[in-house]
Parts: C-alpha cells; structure tokens; sequence
C-alpha cells in the first residue's frame, strides 16, 4: 500500500530451505576455495556505525524521538532506519511508552475519555496501530484528489472505526458544576475531526458508500422466467457511517441532483412509518434497546437541513435560535459523558440530581407532510383505490416545518409519582395520567429524570405571548442499552384533558451536548392511520 507510511521495521529474509533443514553435507574443499574466491571479489559491507543521538540520556533520546514523531512519523520511520540500536528503541520496546508519549501529543489522551463510564488502561490501548491508523487516514482526507475516492471502499471500515474512536476519545466538556476534574475545553481530536467530516473525500463516502442496492427475488409471473418488476431495496453497509453524519450539520444544495436523491431518501426514512413500531417503542432505537443511527441521522439531516431553509429566507428572525445548536462543528456533539459522575456537594439532600440538565428553557419544532402525502407513502394501496396513480417525489418536495417553539421544563421532586399527582391541576384536566414507561432494555448508570413543564409557540423575542395558548408537557429522560449510552428523552404533549403526541428522541452528544435531541412524534394512543414526523429541540 503505496500511501500507508512505512513505520514497520524491516525484516530479514528467511532462511532457504536447503540451509535450514538437518543432515546437509559439508563443503568441499573445492566448495571451500569456491567461496573464499567469492568473499574475496565481493567485499562485505562496513559495519553500521552507531547513531550519535544514542550517546544522549536516555531522557533526551526518549524527547527526540517523541518530538520526531509528533511532527512527522515519516521522519520517524526515517530515522529508525539508521541503525539496529534506534530501530529497537522505536518498534522493540514492548510497553509502547515512545508510542504513547506520541499518541498523548498528537491527539487526546483515550485513558480520559469522557464517553465511557469505566477508564480505559494503559496496557489495553495499542497505541502504536491507533497512530498509524489515523496517520494512514489522515494522509486520505488530506492528500487524496478526486480521482481517487473510489479507491476508499478497500479502505471503508478502517476508516470509519478510526473516525468513530477518534471521536469517543474526546475528553468531557465542562458541566455546569464543573465537577469533571478531567473535562476541559480544548479537545486536540476536533481539529482533525472538523475538516475530515467536511471535507469532500467524507461527502463521496456518505453519498455512494452508505447504502448497497439489492432486488428483491419475487416469485416470476406466469410464462416469464424471471420477474421484471422486482424491487429494489437499500440496505445500510455501515451504520458508524450514519453516526458520523450525525456530528455536523448537513451541506445540502436544492439545486444539485445528488442531494435531491439523498434528502429524498432520509425524508422516506422518517416519514415512513414502517420504521416505528411497537418493537422499537416508536422511536429511532433498536428492539435491543440500542440506539438506530441511521434513524437518527435520517432525522437529524431532514431537521437540520430545514432548519437552515427556514433561516435564509424567514425575515422575522425568530429561528435565530437554531444558529446556535448548528455551529462550532464537532465541539456542538462533546457532552459531559460519564467518566466522572458525582452528585454535586452543595446540591441539598432530597433535591434531585438533573445530570441532564434538563430544567430550563428549550427550543425547536417539528415537520411533517401534508396528511394525504403520508397516506400515500405508507398506504399506497388505499390511495390507488381513491384513483390516484402519480407516486409521491420526496426528492422534490417540501414538508411542512412548524414554528419555533419553546419548552419550559422542571424537574418533578417526587419521582415517578408525581405524575399522578398532578392529575387535576391546571392543564393537565381531570384524567389520571398514563405513566410513561418503556418495554425496551435501558442502563442504570443513571437513574431516570422525570419531569413536566409547558409548550408554547416562540414570536421572535417575545417568550410567552398571552394570545399563544399552552400545552402540558411531561416526560423522562434515561440511559439506553448503548455502550457507551446514550440519552433518551421521552415527551409526550397534551391538549385540553387527552395525550396527543409522544416524542421519542436521542440526544446526540450524551448529556449536556449543544446540538440537542432528535427524535419522531407519533400519535399518544398509537390510533391506525395515525401519522408521524421528525422534531429537533436543544437547550436555549
């Protein structure tokens, strides 16, 4: 592999055959002067003479070469090759220091990762093949032309694993109590991430490495050999790929053929309803309780890529909101993860530990399509009996994008049965409330927040206009089943005395992340034919 750089040691030949097995005959004597006439006209090479660096301190030897490194592993493949004592000290030692000491420079340090609960040792990080590894696609992204990309589907998973560990090895933002003794605001990763997932080389990768198209085998009509009509199917080939998506906001250009295809595809992804049944609670997550990436990226980019529609052409400036969430790249998705969970000291015994900073103001909407679009996307049939035969072109169309809302959330002090508690009281009507639960595996890192509070429409700088009215709003948020895990939200909105829509979302980053929760809006008492739609809301 031309393009990989050579950090390997040389090795030496093996032995012939011949030389190497038992029981061969001694020389000759004319075998004997044969060689002597040999060593005689090919004169033996000089010893290789000794390195000067090795003269330094073991200190000053380990500095070099960690400087070396830092700045080019090329040069300290180079220089490895002077001599036998320089190439042991660089590929021979078995505790990996020099390659650690490198790694610790170059990128973040994994041991104080913030994704992870447990610490990562010492002893389990391979250092070395993390380096090379990302030296390796590193050199794609910034050296590779046009010509080349499809050279990377050879390349496709060591890529996106790299892409995906350089990630969680971000260490922990600040949390608002600053109770990380680790988490800080510089992160060396981001500045390799940021141009990686924005470079044009990671645009090929999404658009023609995510899915793999395949025919369905239908059985053949009558008198044909095989069936003409077979239909194509997308399958996922990677879902890190998704997840990768998700840490920028999407580049889309109406005018460009390929991303029409593509935001039609993501908006059949989450308009279809298909996608969210009862096995994965209506929500992007699998029946394992593990988040669905590529659900979350397909809302995510159908949310976001409106979002950014809505901003350049609204002139009340009222979604200036969502600037915010969409900016600062990777740094919008590092959250406060969970290598150091304390309760903090001053909170009183009693008051509930809001870890995901839940209480506040937050913002965001929601889309759908027109009710008759969605019927003719997900009952197709029905639509052919009303004589409508056109099918429905996601790639061109334009769903609906509510306004701006805001949600003004606090915790409940006595968790879970508040819930009930608060039946009867203002807007909640006189119906005892449906507990909200889950059939879906979940983590108890953390334990569940419940929590309650009021929706209501957002005009420009005014919070709270007296002509807007209110809606209830109730919910939990908890850890899923992923590892590291994820944060799940879970909202359901309520009108007058009746739950009217349940909200399933994940919020990308983990807690305390600036980009938000993603996540779908379906009906709260799951009635046939009812519709759904994607929703994005993030801390004001």
């Amino acid at each position: 592999m031309t393009d990989h750089v050579q950090l390997e040691p040389s090795r030496s030949p093996s032995l012939s055959p011949s030389s190497s097995q038992s029981g061969t005959t001694a020389p000759t004597l004319a075998d004997s002067a044969s060689m002597a006439s040999s060593s005689h006209l090919s004169p033996r090479p000089p010893p290789q003479t000794q390195s000067p660096l090795l003269r330094s301190p073991a200190e000053i030897i380990q500095k070099v070469l960690v400087i070396t490194g830092g700045e080019c592993l090329t040069a300290l493949s180079r220089t490895a090759r002077c001599c036998r004592d320089l190439r042991r000290y660089v590929y021979g030692n078995s505790d990996q220091a020099l390659w650690r000491n490198i790694h610790c420079l170059v990128y973040d340090d994994p041991r104080l990762a913030g994704a992870f609960p447990t610490r990562r040792q010492t002893n389990d990080i391979d250092w070395r093949t993390n380096i090379q590894n990302r030296e390796f696609v590193g050199r794609m992204f910034r050296e590779w032309d046009e010509e080349r990309f499809p050279e990377v589907s050879q390349h496709l998973d060591l890529v996106l694993e790299t892409l995906l560990e350089m990630y969680l090895d971000l260490p922990a933002a600040p949390d608002q109590n600053n109770t990380n003794p680790h988490a800080t605001h510089e992160s060396r990763n981001v500045y390799f991430l940021n141009p990686y997932l924005n470079s044009p080389l990671f645009t090929y990768i999404y658009h023609h490495l995510r899915l793999a198209e395949v025919k369905q085998v239908l059985r053949p009509l009558p008198g044909q050999a095989g069936n003409p009509n077979r239909r194509t199917v997308r399958r996922v080939i990677n879902p890190v790929l998704s997840r990768l998506h998700c840490l920028v906001p999407p580049d889309y250009d109406d005018a460009n053929s390929e991303d029409r295809e593509w935001r039609g595809y993501v908006r059949e992804v989450v308009y279809s309803g298909k996608n969210y049944q009862e096995k994965n609670d209506w929500g992007p997550f699998h029946p394992d309780g593990k988040v669905d990436w590529t659900l979350v990226d397909a809302i995510s980019s159908v949310m976001m890529s409106n979002a950014k529609e809505v901003l350049d052409s609204e002139d009340d400036g009222s979604w200036r909101e969502a600037i915010h969430p969409m900016s600062f790249g990777v740094e919008a998705v590092r959250g406060w993860g969970y290598e150091h969970l304390q309760r903090p000291a001053d909170l009183p015994d009693g008051e509930i530990w809001d870890w995901a900073d839940v209480q506040g103001l937050w913002c965001g909407s929601y889309a759908f399509l027109d009710y008759a679009d969605w019927v003719s996307l997900n009952e197709p049939r029905l639509i052919l009996l009303r004589g409508r035969v056109s099918q429905l072109d996601l790639t061109r169309y334009h769903e609906a994008v509510g306004d701006l809302m805001r949600l003004n959330l606090v915790l409940d002090n006595d968790q879970p049965a508040s819930h009930k508690a608060l039946a009867g009281h203002g807007r909640t009507g006189n119906s005892a409330l449906q507990p909200i639960e889950t059939h879906l595996p979940t983590s108890d890192l953390l334990p569940p927040i419940y929590f309650h509070g009021d929706s209501v429409q957002h005009h420009g700088l005014s919070t709270y206009p007296s002509h807007t009215p209110m809606s209830f709003v109730r919910g939990v948020v908890r850890l899923t089943a992923d590892n590291p895990p994820q944060v799940r939200w879970t909202l359901v909105i309520r009108y007058g005395d009746e739950d009217r829509w349940r909200l399933e979302c994940v919020q990308v980053g983990g807690r305390g992340s600036k980009r938000g929760f993603f996540g779908i809006w379906t009906d709260a008492l799951k009635e046939e034919h009812s519709p759904n739609g994607p929703v994005w809301y993030w801390k004001a």
